[in-house]
């Protein structure tokens, strides 16, 4: 069951992201499951979107590879997640 995994993560810069981004690898070496992602900041921090093959695949990424780098990094704050169902993904071409 495939699910949109909706991220908001208020003191999150552009330059934090990268460095999150750097340190997980997960844009050059894509976590296995997660199919779609977009990426945004509003006046707060980081807006993230993705859609992930299951929530199974989203657990093991943020175990595996998210939250050892958010510890290193020190980040002292979590984001609000949203979790859902997928109903339909549209792709035009």
């Amino acid at each position: 069951m495939a699910v949109v995994w909706i991220v908001e993560w208020d003191g999150i810069t552009p330059e934090l992201y990268g460095e999150l981004t750097r340190r997980t690898n997960w844009e050059t070496d894509l976590p296995d499951g997660l199919e779609h992602q977009v990426t945004a900041f509003s006046d707060k921090g980081l807006v993230l979107t993705q859609v992930w093959q299951s929530p199974d695949h989203v657990l093991r990424f943020m175990e595996d590879r998210l939250l050892p780098v958010v510890k290193a990094m020190g980040i002292p704050t979590m984001p609000r997640v949203d979790q859902h169902r997928v109903h339909s993904v549209l792709q035009p071409e």
